[in-house]
C-alpha cells in the first residue's frame, strides 16, 4: 500500500471472500485454497473480511484463530448457502429462523458476536436486513448497486439497478433504498459489470485494471469505498483426473436459474494457476495507488459511523442508538491507518 498524502482522503478498499461450503471438494483441498488466499492477502497487508457459511463452519475452527490474529474478520455467509436459502423468496419465519442458527453457530466457535453478513449467491431483502439488525450485525454486503450481467445468479435485479451506489442504511420496505433501517449495507461495486473475481477471468486482467480505475477515481470523488467479491475455492486444486462437472437438463430450469443464475458462468472456475495470478497482480495493482486503505467491513463500519454520528447523517433515535452500540464496542481497536474522511450522504 502506498503512504497515503496528508491532504488527500483516503481511498478504502474492501477485499471480500465468501467462502461456500462446496461439499464436492474435499475440506483438506478447501483449506490448501484458503490458506492461498491468506498468503496472498498477507504478502499485500490486506486485512479482509472473509464470509463463511454458517453450518459447516467448525470445520475451519483451527484456522478462525489464525486469521484474527492476522488481523482478517470473520462474517456470516448464511447458514447452508443450499438453494431454499433465498433470502429474496423465503418466508419471514424461515429467514429468521436461519440467521438466528447461522448467527449461534458461528458463535459458538469464534466465541464472539458475527458482525458482518453476505447472504448466500447475493440476494437478500427489506425483511432479511431487518432481521440482521435485530441479531446485531452491523453491515450487509448483498447489494450490487448497478449490476446487471450474465454471471450472476440474480440475473437481473431491478433492484440493483435503482440502488444506492455508495453505503446507506436501509429503508424499512426496500434493501434497495436508503431509509432508517440500523444495518449499514455495502455494496459490492458495480458500473454494469460487477467487480467480482468472475469478471476477473471473464474478462481479463487489463479489463479489470481499468474497471479498478474508474472505481478509484469515483471514489476520489465521492469516498465511497470500493468492493471486491472472490471466493478462495477458486485457488483450491481440483486433483488428479478431476474434471468439472458436466451441464446437466435441470441447470437449465427455471427453479435452478431463479436460486442459482446460469450454471455457465461456472465455466469460468476452470483455470486456477492462472485464476491465482491474475488475482494476485489485480491486488498488487490496487495496493499500488496512492491512499488506498485496505479494511474489513467492520472496520469500514466503525468508521464511517464515527463520521456519520457527528456530521453528515441524519438519523432518528433507532439508529441513533446503532452509532452508539457500535462505538462503544471495540471503540480504540479502529485500525490506525484507516480512512478518515468517508462520506455516506447522497
Amino acid at each position: 500500500m502506498n503512504t497515503k498524502s496528508t491532504s488527500r482522503p483516503s481511498v478504502p478498499v474492501l477485499i471480500t471472500w465468501d467462502v461456500d461450503p462446496d461439499p464436492w471438494m474435499p475440506f483438506d483441498r478447501r483449506q490448501k485454497a484458503l490458506w492461498v488466499t491468506l498468503d496472498m492477502c498477507q504478502r499485500y497487508s490486506i486485512p479482509a473480511t472473509f464470509y463463511f457459511t454458517a453450518q459447516p463452519a467448525h470445520e475451519y475452527a483451527e484456522d478462525f484463530m489464525k486469521m484474527r490474529a492476522l488481523g482478517h474478520e470473520i462474517g456470516c455467509h448464511g447458514f447452508t448457502h443450499g438453494d431454499e436459502e433465498n433470502y429474496n423468496r423465503m418466508p419471514e419465519g424461515l429467514q429468521r429462523d436461519y440467521i438466528c442458527r447461522a448467527t449461534d453457530a458461528l458463535l459458538s466457535v469464534l466465541d464472539e458476536p458475527v458482525r458482518s453478513f453476505r447472504s448466500p449467491r447475493v440476494k437478500t431483502s427489506s425483511q432479511t436486513l431487518k432481521l440482521l439488525a435485530e441479531q446485531g450485525y452491523w453491515s450487509d454486503s448483498s447489494v450490487c448497486s448497478q449490476r446487471m450481467d450474465l454471471v450472476s445468479s440474480n440475473l437481473i435485479n431491478f433492484g440493483w439497478l435503482g440502488a444506492p451506489r455508495r453505503p446507506y442504511y436501509p429503508h424499512q420496505s426496500s434493501a434497495f433504498r436508503r431509509g432508517n433501517v440500523p444495518i449499514l449495507e455495502i455494496p459490492v461495486s458495480a458500473l454494469i459489470a460487477p467487480f467480482i473475481s468472475s469478471m476477473l477471468y471473464a474478462a481479463g486482467l487489463s479489463s479489470m485494471k481499468r474497471f479498478f480505475r474508474i472505481l478509484y477515481a469515483e471514489a476520489r470523488r465521492t469516498g465511497k469505498p470500493i468492493v471486491y467479491l472472490a471466493h478462495p475455492i477458486e485457488f483450491a486444486p481440483m486433483g488428479k483426473g478431476k474434471a468439472l462437472e458436466p451441464l446437466q437438463r435441470k441447470y437449465f430450469s427455471p427453479s435452478y436459474i431463479r436460486a442459482n443464475g446460469l450454471r455457465l458462468r461456472n465455466l469460468l472456475k476452470s483455470d486456477r494457476h492462472r485464476h491465482l495470478a491474475h488475482t494476485e497482480e489485480l491486488l498488487a495493482y490496487m495496493a499500488s495507488f496512492p491512499d488506498v486503505v485496505f479494511m474489513t467491513a467492520s472496520d469500514y463500519t466503525k468508521k464511517s459511523v464515527m463520521i456519520a454520528d457527528g456530521n453528515t447523517m441524519e438519523a432518528n433515535d433507532q439508529t441513533t442508538g446503532f452509532h452508539r452500540h457500535v462505538l462503544d464496542f471495540d471503540a480504540g481497536e479502529s485500525r490506525p491507518d484507516a480512512a478518515s474522511q468517508f462520506d455516506l450522504s447522497g
